[in-house]
């Protein structure tokens, strides 16, 4: 095999490995974003527009792609309901992998990911007070008409 064949089988096997997320150091850093995860929105009662601070918007119950690596707000809006408003944070999971070959548990590394709290993001909407009655002749009154002529 030629050297360039061996170059290109190396860089097809570690593209299909996964490295295919490497990102060059001259990317700037505002052109790519870290993991996503998916969100699961939900509301009672369900067909509440739900937006995230982030942009995506879906109407519940629903599931959209966020990032994991950053804050953000989910905002809930339905006709006769007040809005609601509700904080996900991201958090870093660590889970350490225990080896049990040998019949003994030892430590063989841990594995982190990362996640988003609340998921799912579940709202109750409450009713919105009904709209204060108008009072329909508050304020002067109107005059009289002047009776008719004789």
């Amino acid at each position: 095999m030629t050297a360039l064949v061996r170059v290109f089988a190396v860089a097809s096997a570690l593209l299909a490995a996964g490295c295919s997320s490497w990102t060059p150091s001259w990317v700037p850093s505002s052109l790519t974003s870290g993991p996503n995860v998916s969100l699961t929105i939900e509301s009672d009662p369900p067909g509440a527009d739900a937006r995230t601070s982030l942009g995506p918007a879906c109407r519940t119950p629903c599931m959209i792609p966020v990032p994991a690596d950053r804050s953000f707000t989910v905002s809930y809006t339905l006709n006769g309901y007040l809005p609601q408003a509700i904080q996900v944070t991201p958090r870093t999971v660590t889970d350490n992998v225990v080896d049990m070959a040998g019949g003994s548990a030892d430590t063989f590394g841990t594995t982190m990911q990362v996640e988003v709290t609340p998921n799912p993001v579940y709202a109750q909407l409450q009713p919105a007070p009904p709209p204060a009655p108008t009072r329909k002749g508050k304020g002067r009154a109107k005059p009289k008409p002047p009776p008719p002529p004789q």
